[in-house]
């Protein structure tokens, strides 16, 4: 079984460490590193190194993934179902509920705009949240 320094294929090991390993791991961490090293001369060769600034729009294909067919119809699903749980509401809950998630308002500012207390706005968004969900379920 050959020995080797662990500081030769590990760049965080600060002081030599020789362990004795089989034949086979020696192989295997040789061929790692040298596809590392092939790796970094086709980078260096082939100047692969991208910028997410150069707006050529690698940065959206990067980031961004185009939905699969299924999950395209499993969203559509999911927002008919919320549709019809968000109509089965009243009109002043499904009103509120609307201004609060959708719209992004709090509930003093829906309660300002209606004239109504706070804390009558949070208990109708409540109500009609559990009324979704029964309806979802």
């Amino acid at each position: 079984m050959p020995k080797i320094n662990l500081r030769d294929f590990y760049p965080w090991c600060n002081k030599d460490e020789f362990v004795e390993v089989s034949d086979e791991m020696l192989e295997a961490m040789k061929a790692a590193d040298r596809q590392q090293e092939a790796y970094r001369r086709r980078m260096y060769r082939y100047k692969a190194q991208y910028s997410l600034d150069c707006h050529d729009g690698i940065e959206n294909d990067a980031l961004y993934r185009e939905p699969s067919p299924e999950e395209v119809y499993i969203w559509k699903e999911n927002m008919e179902q919320l549709c019809a749980a968000l109509n089965s509401l009243t009109e002043i809950q499904g009103r509120r509920v609307d201004a609060y998630y959708l719209e992004g308002l709090n509930y003093r500012q829906i309660g300002e705009r209606e004239g109504v207390n706070p804390g009558s706005i949070m208990q109708s968004v409540k109500a009609g949240l559990k009324k979704m969900k029964r309806f979802m379920d």
